[in-house]
């Protein structure tokens, strides 16, 4: 063998032993880091924004979600609404009236809980007990039907108001029979909360 050829095959050796090592070394570098993968989203700034950014419109959307102007669910809540009225027992239409929850997250006001107590329930409780001295007979009430009122709108927040443009409708019709003779109910207002009616001011 000549020189020639002992340099060629003694650098082709080199080349053999060195390849593993250089495509090893290049697979590290072109494998990203697992911690820094995993740690990657919580540092980017603008992807936690736009996540929380989402989870806002998200709530924003179920809160003031337009309901469905009837169901199974809305005619099951009006039925123990005329049950209340019937045994004036405001408790037995707790899931009628608006909840406190939900007042106390959208109405602007110094103690939304308090205005709650003092207006939406107080109120409520009152009427029913007005409602059931005025229908004569209405202890024997039997639910029939009930009718969302037509003039949906949307409210503009305002200060003392509702903070948030959720729904309301005047004068819906609750119908029921006493003793046969067919009678009609009229509720002064409903607003919608997370995709459902419920009674703010019943007269």
């Amino acid at each position: 063998m000549s020189v020639g050829q002992r340099v060629v095959t003694a650098f082709a050796v080199l080349l053999l032993v060195l390849a593993p090592g250089c495509s090893e070394k290049k697979s590290t570098a072109m494998t990203p880091d697992a911690a820094a993968v995993l740690q990657s989203p919580l540092d980017a700034s603008d992807g936690g924004n736009a996540l929380a950014e989402e989870a806002d419109a998200g709530s924003a959307y179920e809160d003031t979600a337009m309901p469905a102007s009837s169901g199974e669910d809305l005619q099951n809540r009006m039925r123990h609404l005329l049950e209340a009225i019937s045994q004036n027992n405001p408790d037995l239409a707790s899931d009628a009236l608006f909840p406190r929850d939900g007042y106390v997250a959208v109405r602007d006001s110094a103690d939304p809980q308090k205005a709650w107590d003092k207006k939406v329930s107080a109120g409520f409780r009152r009427s029913v007990e007005r409602m059931h001295k005025r229908i004569k007979g209405a202890e024997r009430a039997r639910f029939v039907s009930f009718e969302l009122g037509h003039s949906v709108v949307q409210i503009t927040p305002k200060k003392r108001d509702f903070k948030k443009p959720l729904w309301r409708v005047k004068h819906s019709k609750l119908t029921f029979t006493i003793d046969g003779k067919t009678r009609h109910l009229d509720i002064a207002e409903m607003t919608a909360w997370r995709g459902a009616w419920y009674v703010t001011r019943l007269r």
